[in-house]
């Protein structure tokens, strides 16, 4: 009897758990949400990238380098019919007039706007009004690009530098994490729109771009070996692989914020506690 009342606990307790991390199990659609959004405003959002980058002198004869490396990041295989995509669409960014550019400014204010809203409910915090979202938003997009590329930058100075003494292998690797450590890390503090405690917005900022590392390599490997895709589906299995891969980085990071709310709130019962003694 006993027995059966402490399972009964257990099962009680990791239900808690369970439903407060995946906020009530909602968590799932939110990803798919952002999926959504992401797959329309993913290509105008990359033009605005290198847009930026175009505008930096130093930057300009590595475009080619730099949109492999991002475009490896986004989706890890079949990089090269992404990387054709844009090729067309950047070719084709002057003609697009003023129809293409309220189509940018749309999609790119509705992704933000559903990320801002999914982002509130992962911690828990009131969404910012529509002007000072976009004032954030907007910044973001133009100061992490050349954040990013000066990472990168200083990445290549690095691997030249140690490329004798260690074949050049190790260090990119471990600033590529870092940098992944810190571009999560910024996005947790920012999306939160509230103070974080640091010990728990390092911890969970830091474990959730390992976890996403992890299963880049872990999805590379899968789609190389798993043929059922492209037998299923021929070339449109490339869509449907971008598609899985953006699910899948959402609810990682999805998860790594709500698991720092998580460790602040002690699962929410911090917040309980303060609304009953309101």
């Amino acid at each position: 009897m006993m027995l059966q009342e402490f399972w009964k606990k257990i099962q009680k307790k990791i239900k808690e758990v369970y439903d407060f991390l995946t906020h009530e199990q909602e968590m799932f659609y939110y990803a798919s949400s952002l999926s959504f959004y992401t797959i329309f405003a993913l290509i105008p959002l990359l033009l605005i990238v290198f847009s930026v980058m175009l505008n930096f002198p130093n930057f300009r004869d590595r475009v080619n380098e730099f949109k492999v490396f991002i475009l490896s990041n986004i989706l890890p295989a079949h990089t090269e019919i992404i990387s054709s995509f844009l090729d067309t669409f950047m070719k084709n960014s002057s003609k697009l007039g003023v129809m293409g550019l309220i189509y940018i400014a749309f999609t790119s204010l509705m992704f933000f706007r559903n990320y801002e809203y999914i982002t509130s409910k992962m911690f828990n915090s009131k969404p910012r009004k529509f002007f000072d979202s976009l004032v954030v938003y907007w910044a973001m997009m133009t100061l992490f690009p050349i954040a990013f590329f000066m990472s990168i930058y200083f990445s290549k100075e690095v691997q030249g530098v140690f490329k004798d003494k260690v074949n050049g292998l190790f260090f990119p690797d471990v600033l590529l994490w870092l940098g992944t450590c810190v571009l999560f890390l910024i996005l947790f503090q920012i999306s939160a729109n509230k103070l974080l405690n640091k010990k728990a917005l390092v911890f969970t900022s830091f474990a959730s771009a390992s976890i996403w590392y992890l299963f880049k390599w872990g999805f590379v490997y899968y789609v190389s070996y798993n043929k059922t895709y492209p037998t299923l589906y021929g070339s449109v299995s490339v869509l449907l692989i971008l598609m899985l891969w953006i699910y899948i980085s959402w609810l990682i990071l999805l998860f790594g914020m709500r698991s720092c709310e998580a460790f602040i709130s002690n699962f929410g019962k911090n917040e309980k506690s303060h609304q009953t003694l309101k």
